[in-house]
């Protein structure tokens, strides 16, 4: 420190929180007037964010930091945070009819949190009146008979919407003005008693949102209870850093963890391990499967499909299967009908798949999955049985339907998301036969085979819809490559059945058609971690090639307008910079664009990608369509997968984002013909990342980066850890198991 120091007391809005200690914390921020200040707190209880104010009390003294830049610091022991009315209601007002910006920081500025009593009151409409439009009377009058109105029958009563008023009030004394926060938790726990509520459950926010607003609206809860306990001992507060994990773990994918690794999470949350889990314990919330903890709801969701796939093993079999020779025959009969000639692999394959009630298909590029699934699918209808086929993404879809089809037997296939909105409308009709389904929907029965292709992408909600909609005697049959990354989703169930092996059938066989590619070669390179062989890249439309980092703009340029092209990246900052530029590049000054969510203002051609299942509406996370037309509020899309385009619900605008880029996860379970790969230096890169990448493409993959970092790339390997278990048919009695099926 230099110079003197002066006495300072005036509001600091946080801009910045530099440092977090359990005793102090150190922030930058601005004074009512623009002015940047760094302040430097000693004492409890802060945990600042962005966007909160503070009333601080302290000293002036100036401070030189590691660069040698002086800047203003304030050394306070006496900080109160500023509850400031409006952070939150001044929003929800802007959204009434005719209220606007201007109007609702009139009301605010006015009445302050009052506003709650003064919009229920309708005596008082002539005070609003005035408030709104002194000056115009006959204005005024109208503009507020709609907003009473609006208050009234929004959300569809008053009580509602005064239930919704009263809870951002609760929320601002608590000091929470993030209107992202009080939107997710009012969405959660709304209701006439969301106050109460959220009182009785004051970490219940742990499950929505970081640790560090949850943990500051929870004690904030705790101490509004007048609870005498320590709030950082609290049972609440342990519970809270435990389901605070969960989210963690579960962002990731992951639906358990070792013990160690839970403890080092909670330890991080500033609880005690030991006490957490053992309060856990003593309150039945803590599962567990060998030396892995599992958190609770994912594994209720794993257990749940468990039971299912053991149920469909245990069903007596309504397509039966012949045995040895005979199967055999059969096969061979299917590969004339098709005009195919299966390699042995390829064979014993399709014999071994036909005899397992719930199997998995397991074969990395060009070795001829598809062409497996068309003669075992061939096969089942010969037999008697209908095969309906799936795969998450509508590119996926098509591809499975192009190859798995004879011009004698033409096959379907559909999303997931489709397949659901089917078997949902046939439960409906099984209940009330008067209920009319589409003509064009599959009628699921007990002689059902659901072939799955692409399964490496489903995730654990998403099988567990499907298999509690399907009739008892169907049979699943998936297909994917280990390979690849696990589903954007929670689990990896595919992965975990190939893993445990007794209901594989594996093809290793890189096939002489896929010689003339170099695609298949270099990702059976990278699936060893071995780096391929890159040639440099001149122009050609085929083949896989190295580029620098530099050259991204130009080789994406040039392939978006030459053919079809998706373009890869891992981090979210790369994947929205190139969308912005992409998206600026492919626009005009008069373009009509239409804003759909907080990363999406869309205009005609543009590409686009779902980010959540909203089965529902037909649409899934990484699910890529086409603007086609934006007619007033309506945006038509037309969806991978679809026949037509469609209109896009109200709700899922804000689940829509721009594509020109998109991330691996998101690129999963579909293809283009040219696929451009940002091989960034990151964690997420990794070898199951860049295979996953250059299997997307079907012709030509540009890599565009250094071998150094592909290299470090080929090295990384993606960890997924999961409480999902299914026994083996050789410790259930495979031998029993395989008579019952007349194998």
């Amino acid at each position: 420190m230099t110079g003197s120091a002066y006495p300072f007391d005036d509001t600091v809005v946080v801009e910045k929180v530099l440092s977090q200690l359990d005793r102090g914390c150190i922030f930058g921020g601005r004074l009512s007037d623009g002015q940047p200040i760094r302040v430097k707190f000693a004492g409890n209880d802060t945990q600042p964010l962005p966007g909160d104010a503070f009333q601080v009390k302290g000293l002036i003294n100036q401070h030189r930091d590691r660069f040698g830049k002086t800047v203003v610091q304030i050394d306070s022991k006496h900080m109160q945070r500023v509850v400031t009315p409006g952070s939150l209601l001044g929003p929800w007002l802007e959204r009434l009819p005719n209220i606007g910006d201007t109007r609702a920081k009139r009301l605010v500025s006015a009445f302050g949190h009052e506003l709650q009593a003064l919009l229920s009151d309708v005596s008082r409409v002539d005070e609003v009146a005035k408030l709104l439009e002194p000056g115009k009377p006959a204005l005024a009058a109208k503009i507020t008979a709609q907003l009473y109105a609006a208050v009234a029958n929004q959300a569809g009563a008053d009580q509602m919407r005064s239930a919704e008023v009263q809870f951002l009030t609760f929320l601002e004394t608590l000091g929470v003005n993030e209107s992202r926060i009080a939107s997710q938790l009012w969405r959660f726990m709304a209701g006439f008693d969301a106050v109460g509520r959220l009182k009785r459950n004051p970490y219940v926010s742990a499950c929505l949102m970081d640790w560090k607003p949850a943990d500051r609206i929870g004690q904030r809860l705790l101490r509004s209870t007048g609870e005498g306990a320590d709030l950082h001992t609290h049972p609440a507060r342990l519970m809270g850093a435990l389901q605070s994990v969960w989210r963690e773990l579960l962002s990731e994918g992951d639906t358990a963890a070792t013990e160690e690794a839970v403890k080092s999470l909670l330890e991080k949350r500033g609880v005690d391990p030991e006490a957490t889990l053992a309060l856990a314990a003593e309150n039945g919330s803590l599962r567990r499967i060998g030396h892995l903890l599992r958190a609770p709801g994912a594994a209720w969701l794993e257990d749940q499909v468990v039971s299912a796939l053991l149920a469909m093993e245990n069903t007596a079999p309504t397509v039966p299967i012949p045995s040895g020779q005979a199967l055999d025959s059969a096969v061979y009969d299917a590969e004339l009908e098709t005009g195919l000639t299966l390699t042995d692999e390829q064979h014993s394959a399709v014999v071994r798949l036909l005899t397992l009630p719930v199997a998995a298909l397991q074969g990395g590029a060009g070795v001829g999955k598809t062409t497996v699934m068309k003669v075992l699918s061939t096969v089942w209808e010969r037999l008697g049985g209908d095969v309906v086929m799936g795969a998450l993404a509508g590119k996926a879809a098509l591809t499975l339907s192009k190859g798995a089809s004879t011009s004698a037997r033409p096959r379907l296939a559909y999303t997931i998301a489709r397949l659901i909105g089917m078997l949902e409308r046939q439960k409906v009709q099984e209940g009330n036969p008067a209920f009319n389904r589409p003509t064009s929907d599959v009628d699921f029965t007990s002689k059902s085979l659901l072939v799955v292709d692409e399964a490496g992408m489903l995730d654990t909600p998403s099988l567990h819809k499907l298999l509690s909609l399907l009739p008892e005697g169907a049979r699943l049959l998936f297909a994917g490559d280990e390979g690849q990354l696990p589903p954007v989703g929670i689990g990896r169930v595919f992965h975990d059945v190939v893993a445990e092996g007794s209901r594989v059938a594996r093809l290793t066989q890189v096939l002489r058609q896929a010689a003339d590619s170099d695609i298949p070669k270099v990702a059976a390179s990278v699936r060893q971690g071995q780096m391929p062989r890159l040639g440099t890249w001149s122009g050609q439309t085929k083949g896989v090639f190295l580029v620098p980092t530099g050259d991204m703009d130009r080789v994406q340029r040039k392939l978006r307008a030459t053919g079809e092209l998706m373009v890869i990246a891992a981090r979210k900052a790369t994947v929205e910079a190139i969308n912005e530029g992409e998206s600026l590049e492919a626009r005009s000054t008069t373009t009509s664009t239409r804003r759909l969510g907080p990363l999406a203002t869309v205009a005609v051609g543009d590409p686009v990608v779902a980010t959540v299942n909203r089965y529902q509406d037909g649409l899934f996370n990484g699910l890529l369509g086409v603007v086609d037309s934006i007619a007033g509020s309506e945006v038509a899309i037309w969806w991978d997968g679809d026949r037509e385009p469609r209109s896009l619900p109200q709700a899922a605008e804000a689940d829509i984002e721009l594509a020109y880029a998109i991330t691996c996860h998101r690129a999963q379970g579909s293809g283009s013909q040219a696929v451009v790969i940002a091989v960034e230096a990151s964690r997420l890169v990794t070898r199951e990342w860049i295979y996953t990448a250059i299997t997307r493409s079907r012709e030509l993959v540009i890599l565009v980066g250094d071998a150094m970092a592909l290299e470090m790339a080929l090295a990384r390997r993606i960890t997924r850890t999961t409480g999902f278990s299914l026994r083996s048919r050789v410790l259930m009695g495979e031998a029993h198991v395989a008579k019952r099926y007349g194998c």
